[in-house]
């Protein structure tokens, strides 16, 4: 049991979709540690705690980039009347 498979978990399933969804479908909480000890994870809910605290730090010191920041913003474009009809403006150019 470690932070560092804590880490890697934590790592894995902000990437892997497949993953997620698989731990997302179990129906109980040993078929999720079943799940994580088959992939290899093994930690306690003490070391998960630790793991995200120290993501979360990181995550919070780091400034955002602008195709991230545009992400957050929806990425879309504004839609404006004019003279009754909606134009498409995207303030991000």
């Amino acid at each position: 049991m470690s932070i560092e498979s804590a880490k890697a978990f934590y790592s894995r399933m902000t990437t892997d979709e497949t993953f997620r969804s698989q731990l997302e479908q179990a129906t109980s909480i040993e078929e999720r540690q079943q799940i994580l000890q088959a992939a290899g994870y093994e930690f306690t809910s003490e070391e998960w705690e630790a793991a995200k605290a120290q993501f979360e730090t990181s995550n919070a010191s780091s400034e955002l980039s602008d195709s991230e920041l545009q992400a957050v913003s929806g990425g879309l474009p504004m839609v404006l009347p004019v003279y009754g009809t909606p134009a498409l403006y995207n303030l991000a150019d």
